[in-house]
């Protein structure tokens, strides 16, 4: 019986065309896109992307919006007898819809890779591309090379920026050229970090990195997650795009911090515990050096190991007593918070992998909808925990709370009175809504037919709905 399943799955997998199974395609809302337009103003856009595998896919159709009034335009047109993309340079759009722009897209979508043929000027090109309910999606980078256009990253306000007046072959020969003379540069002065200066990060640069240290330990990070510990000497080259944790340990090592709510020393056995490849880094909080370089003293951070379930988050502190409390909860000005990206952390909540407390509170949601998704996923990462961990109203209470949103206590038997929520039609129940049954229990929905709750035999959980007996209660944003 065994043979014959292996066989008949073995069969079936030569069956499925390439590109049948699906990725999972997270919505992200959050960055902008910047035009340069022939007379060098500037058009500051609403950007919405998916982000499949931690890269963003920009939707085909939504690009030709975009670019309609420069001089790289296109049109788009689908030949369904050939089951063929048609772009045509220089051509408006014939679909052009202004509203298309500032439209937001919600909700994971299930994305294939794109089967159809992609013709450029009747020349067919080579682009990787997902097809998401039945619209192509591309990098954007894939595009503007494929197009001929530039495109660029401001990390600081998180805005894509294209200048369809500067070609991408042009755009790439500078970015090489000043990346030569950067390293130049690097080779004649470095900048150097102090020796007193025992726990250092410095973030992902578009430029490579070198600067002076004294003997001690480097931490490469690319995308959050720790791709390289080794041992250094004089000095440390830090690749472009990676973030850095640099430690002179022959002085950190008999400092006092806070592991764990431990006073202890940093040892080898919990460096080589935690500082090690595919350990999750979601929050850093550091304080600036100097005004002559971007480099910071680590204040408090979390490591998160993704590959257990639970005392898998490390929280450091490397300050006094009398100090954390105004780290973890005071304004300080110079503090400067770095957090892994909201796709990528809610891409792993989805999967209940839980990253601890303070990213959540670190990257507040500016808007009602932005709320109820950070509310959803929050509870969504705890899947798993016991119900003496989380009962029914504290899971709810904690998802609004990082949300922002003021409904705590959650109790079931009090929650029917807060001023900020509101008793809705069941029929009208949609995602973010609460279900109460007072006195019993509370659970949020998630759409779909589908709620994450906690009961006292699994603990957090997903499951589905159930609402005979419950009350439908929508939070409102006060």
């Amino acid at each position: 019986m065994k043979k014959f399943l292996l066989l008949l799955t073995l069969f079936l997998g030569l069956l499925l065309p390439q590109g049948a199974f699906a990725v999972s395609a997270s919505p992200n809302n959050k960055s902008s896109i910047k035009i340069i337009d022939p007379d060098n103003t500037e058009r500051t856009l609403p950007f919405s992307t998916y982000n499949i595998n931690d890269y963003n896919y920009f939707k085909l159709r939504s690009l030709a919006n975009y670019m309609n009034h420069t001089v790289k335009k296109f049109d788009v047109k689908y030949d369904e007898s050939k089951d063929a993309v048609f772009i045509s340079t220089g051509k408006n759009y014939s679909d052009y819809d202004a509203m298309e722009m500032v439209k937001k897209i919600y909700g994971d979508k299930d994305a294939h890779e794109t089967k159809q043929k992609i013709f450029v000027d009747d020349k067919e090109i080579k682009i990787k591309g997902y097809n998401i309910e039945g619209n192509n999606y591309f990098k954007l980078r894939d595009l503007g090379d494929v197009l001929d256009f530039m495109v660029d990253y401001d990390n600081e306000s998180n805005t894509v920026i294209i200048n369809p007046n500067i070609s991408s072959a042009k755009a790439e020969k500078d970015l090489n050229k000043l990346a030569s003379e950067v390293q130049k540069d690097l080779a004649i002065s470095n900048d150097s970090i102090a020796t007193d200066n025992s726990f250092c990060y410095i973030p992902a640069s578009g430029s490579p990195i070198k600067v002076n240290v004294s003997p001690g330990y480097l931490i490469e990070i690319k995308n959050s997650k720790i791709t390289n510990f080794k041992k250094c000497k004089d000095s440390i080259s830090i690749p472009k795009g990676t973030a850095a944790i640099y430690m002179n340990y022959a002085n950190f090592k008999n400092k006092s911090i806070c592991i764990d709510d431990n006073e202890v020393n940093m040892s080898e056995a919990y460096l080589n515990n935690w500082f090690k490849k595919n350990i999750f880094v979601p929050f850093v909080k550091a304080k600036k050096l100097n005004a002559s370089n971007n480099m910071y003293e680590i204040k408090y951070m979390e490591l998160v190991n993704l590959d257990k379930k639970y005392e898998n988050v490390s929280y450091i502190f490397n300050a006094p007593i009398e100090e954390r409390y105004e780290i973890n909860y005071g304004n300080n000005s110079d503090l400067v918070n770095f957090t892994a990206d909201k796709n990528q952390v809610y891409g792993l909540a989805k999967k209940g992998k839980n990253i601890g407390f303070n990213w959540w509170y670190a990257t507040s949601p500016q808007n009602y909808n932005e709320k109820i998704e950070h509310m959803i996923n929050y509870a969504l990462s705890v899947q798993g925990f016991s119900y003496d961990q989380y009962d029914c109203s504290g899971l709810v209470g904690a998802a609004a709370d990082v949300a922002g949103f003021d409904i705590a206590p959650a109790f079931s038997w009090l929650i029917e009175g807060s001023p900020n929520v509101k008793e809705i039609p069941i029929k009208d129940l949609r995602r973010g809504d609460l279900l109460n049954k007072a006195g019993s229990h509370i659970m949020l929905y998630l759409g779909d037919g589908k709620v994450v709750e906690s009961v006292p035999k699994t603990g957090v959980r997903v499951a589905s709905v159930r609402k005979s007996g419950y009350k439908a209660l929508r939070i409102l944003d006060r």
